[in-house]
Parts: C-alpha cells; sequence; structure tokens
C-alpha cells in the first residue's frame, strides 16, 4: 500500500497528471474534428510536463513544506525526466508546421513570464492583479484547441471560436478551486476571484462558467446528441467538484481530482 501511494504521489507531484490532462483536451479538439494525429498531443503533452516542472522550481521557496520536500527527495528522477522531455520536444519540433509553432509562441512567452519578471519593472505576470485566472485560461485554451488544429491545417472558424471560448470557460471554471485552496496564501495583490468575491460567490462564477460552457455546445455545427449528453454528465461533474470545494481540502483534490476531469472528457468522447 505504502508503495502504491508512492507511484501515486509520483505521478502527481511531477506533473505527468496535469500533462495528460493538457494531452487529453487535444486529443478532444482533434476527434471534434475527426482527426487522427499524435504529434500535437504528444507535443503538449512533453510541453506541459516541462512548463509545470519549470514553474514549480522557479518558485520552489513558495510552495509548501510538503511539495518542497518531495521535490528535493526525488530531484535526481525529475531532472532525468525533464531532460527526456527536452530530447522529445526537439523531436517533435521538427515534425511541427510553421503556423503552428508561429500559434504557440505567445503562449510559450506566456508561460515564461507567468512566472520570470521581466526586467524593466522586475515583476512577473502572475504579479499583476486578476490577471493570472484569464492568463492560465487563454492559454490553455490556446494551446489545447488553436495549436493542434493550426498542426492540422485547420483555421479559425465559427466552430473554432465556439469550441476555443468553452475550453476557456471550462479551464476558469476549474481554476477557481485552486484559488479557493490557496486564499490564504496567496498574496493579496494577485486579486484573485476568491480574494475579491468571497468562496461562495467564486463558486457560483464558476458554476456560471459552466453553465455558458454546456449552452456553447448547442451552437456548434453539427451538435450530435451524444456529444451533448458528454457535456452534460461533464459540467453536472465538475459542478459537483466545484461545490465541494473548499480552503482546507485535501491536496489530492485539486492536483489529482479537479485536473482529472479533462481525462474523463476524453473517456466520454472515446466512449
Amino acid at each position: 500500500m505504502k508503495l502504491l501511494k508512492s507511484f501515486f504521489d509520483f505521478y502527481i507531484y511531477s506533473n505527468i497528471h496535469v500533462a495528460l490532462a493538457a494531452f487529453s483536451l487535444v486529443k478532444i479538439t482533434l476527434l471534434y474534428f475527426n482527426i487522427q494525429e499524435n504529434t500535437s498531443p504528444i507535443f503538449v503533452f512533453f510541453a506541459t510536463f516541462l512548463s509545470y516542472n519549470f514553474i514549480r522550481s522557479y518558485k520552489i521557496k513558495e510552495i509548501d513544506i510538503f511539495s518542497m520536500s518531495w521535490i528535493t527527495s526525488h530531484k535526481n528522477i525529475l531532472i532525468f525526466l525533464n531532460l527526456i522531455s527536452i530530447i522529445f520536444l526537439i523531436i517533435l519540433t521538427f515534425n511541427i508546421r510553421f503556423l503552428a509553432f508561429l500559434i504557440s509562441i505567445p503562449f510559450a512567452l506566456a508561460t515564461f513570464f507567468y512566472i520570470v519578471p521581466f526586467r524593466v519593472n522586475n515583476k512577473n505576470l502572475r504579479s499583476i492583479a486578476s490577471l493570472k485566472l484569464f492568463l492560465i485560461a487563454i492559454t490553455w485554451a490556446g494551446v489545447t484547441v488553436l495549436f493542434p488544429l493550426f498542426q492540422n491545417d485547420l483555421f479559425i472558424n465559427r466552430e473554432v471560436m465556439i469550441i476555443f471560448l468553452q475550453r476557456f470557460l471550462f479551464i476558469v471554471a476549474l481554476i477557481i478551486p485552486f484559488d479557493i485552496r490557496d486564499i490564504q496564501v496567496d498574496h493579496d495583490q494577485l486579486k484573485t476571484i476568491p480574494q475579491i468575491f468571497g468562496v461562495i460567490r467564486s463558486k457560483i462564477i464558476s458554476g456560471i462558467a459552466l453553465i455558458f460552457f454546456l449552452l456553447l455546445e448547442f451552437l456548434r455545427i453539427p451538435s450530435e446528441k451524444s456529444d451533448v449528453y458528454d457535456m452534460v454528465l461533464l459540467t453536472l461533474i465538475s459542478f459537483l467538484w466545484v461545490f465541494f470545494s473548499k480552503e482546507d481540502q485535501s491536496r489530492y483534490y485539486t492536483t489529482f481530482w479537479i485536473e482529472a476531469l479533462p481525462i474523463f472528457w476524453l473517456f466520454l468522447v472515446f466512449f
């Protein structure tokens, strides 16, 4: 049992889980357009894995004692996995179309400067009041919708914009439980949704985002009945996960259950 928990913790805290969530969202986008292609999902998987480990290692002094201790005790294997990710990204880059590469640059820069401060004012994007949630949501929507579609020669049209907006609202809804969890440790200057509106109103805002996320499904052309049923079930489960989120929740609640929702969504699309 202890060994199983060690593997589970490694899966979560090495950021494999969140990378798999990103992979799932890219696959969902491609499946919506009946595209069978794995280069962009795998590329996003390794890019997400590397990005999240970079962000966490850069701000290691700001994270909780448990996470810091876990990172320190697994330092060597994390370095090895990050090197493997870099190698795979370099190899995969040769298969990335130029326009897809261009569309990814703003999101890559947003990720980098999310944590690394600008030299001009010594501030990073994360420190800008109220920007954190929207920056993360736009980046995830861009990477998991626009990037794979540009990689497959599909450009922005009405349906792409609907899916992009859906993805943005979905990520906004899922970020709020993280901000609720961190309400006591986040700096006041961040002005996160829970800091501004409180926990209960933040859950309502998340619920409203999920409602619009679902309603947009009816604007897609065509919108299959199975897709609508999937979205209703996903919205209900996401709403429950948001509703039961709280400040003193288990660290697994957000890092596993909330981040598992995109993976669950992919299973719905498949089955």
